[in-house]
C-alpha cells in the first residue's frame, strides 16, 4: 500500500520495463503515473521525517542512512523494507532531481 493504493510490483516492473510507451495500454499509463505519483509523495513523507526543516536541501544519501523504524511505523505506518522500496523507485524515477 502506497498512498492508501495496493499495487502488484511485478505488474508495475512489467509495466516500467516495457520497451516503449506505445507498448503500455492506456489502464497501464494510468496505473504507472498513479504509482510515479504515490512514490514520490511516500518519498517526500519519509524525507520530512528525517529532516523536518523544508528549507534545508536533504540528499537521497542522507534519507537513506537517516531511517529509523520507530519513526516509519510511528509517522507513516510503514516498516523499514517499504521504505527502501520507496526510496529505491523514487530514485529509479527521478534520479538527479532528488539527489
Amino acid at each position: 500500500m502506497i498512498q492508501g493504493n495496493a499495487y502488484d510490483i511485478n505488474e508495475i516492473e512489467r509495466i516500467v520495463n516495457s520497451l516503449t510507451k506505445a507498448e503500455r495500454i492506456v489502464f497501464d499509463l494510468d496505473m504507472y503515473k498513479r504509482f510515479r505519483n504515490d512514490i514520490y509523495e511516500t518519498y517526500k513523507q519519509i524525507r520530512h521525517i528525517c529532516n523536518p526543516r523544508a528549507c534545508e536541501k536533504t540528499t537521497l544519501e542522507t534519507v537513506k542512512k537517516s531511517l529509523r523504524e520507530h519513526w516509519l511505523e510511528h509517522y507513516l505506518n510503514m516498516n523499514l523494507t517499504e521504505a527502501h522500496i520507496v526510496i529505491e523507485y523514487a530514485e529509479r524515477f527521478f534520479g538527479l532531481a532528488i539527489k
